[in-house]
């Protein structure tokens, strides 16, 4: 697992960004509405709908181990199969995280991979991310978890949540949403405890 980590060090030293440009803070003075709005429930139940989706955009990612920004796919079909891609943004380097009934496999795009059956921990020792994949798939819909603390803005759209999870507080800002579609389209993603920031930004959705 040592030798994979270092064959796919160049994926990430190819994007580390500086931490000023990943950073951002949660927004302040945003305004709700009531979680029983007609509005937000008809839309919260069409996304319950959509089971498999895919997404394309850019995801940035801090933590005290790690910072880099990428390209990305993400596609979903079901809590076993799902897929999440980075591409580097100065080279033709790829990196491949995917979840299949066995666990999960990391790969790279000139044959190195290793995979695993604890998902958390393979991302953990491979790359430095401690970011739950197996729950993007609904915070990138803007879906809460039913045991979320969450609120809706004035657009009638999900506007933020908080989610504990392993023992640690993640939260969730949506700062806006495709007009087409009503999808998210930018989103922070932060966890206190592990200090780490997530930005995402949706460019296409498919579903």
């Amino acid at each position: 697992m040592k030798l994979l980590k270092s064959l796919l060090a160049p994926v990430f030293a190819s994007v580390i960004l500086s931490a000023c440009t990943l950073d951002a803070e949660r927004p302040t003075d945003v305004q709700h509405i009531d979680k029983n709005d007609i509005t937000w429930q008809q839309h919260l139940k069409k996304i319950k709908q959509i089971q498999s989706y895919s997404t394309k955009g850019q995801i940035g990612y801090i933590s005290p181990q790690e910072r880099f920004s990428s390209r990305f796919e993400w596609q979903y079909q079901n809590p076993k199969a799902y897929k999440l891609k980075l591409y580097s943004l100065i080279s033709k380097t790829t990196l491949t995280m995917e979840m299949h009934p066995n666990g999960m496999t990391i790969s790279d795009n000139k044959g190195n991979q290793q995979s695993d059956k604890n998902a958390k921990l393979l991302l953990r020792e491979i790359i430095g991310m401690d970011v739950p994949l197996e729950h993007l798939s609904y915070w990138l819909k803007g879906q809460p978890a039913d045991n979320a603390d969450y609120q809706v803005g004035t657009n009638h759209l999900l506007s933020e949540f908080s989610y504990p999870l392993d023992g640690s507080m993640w939260t969730a800002d949506y700062l806006s949403y495709h007009a087409d579609n009503s999808m998210p389209e930018n989103i922070l993603l932060k966890n206190k405890s592990t200090s780490q920031t997530l930005k995402i930004r949706v460019d296409e959705w498919a579903f």
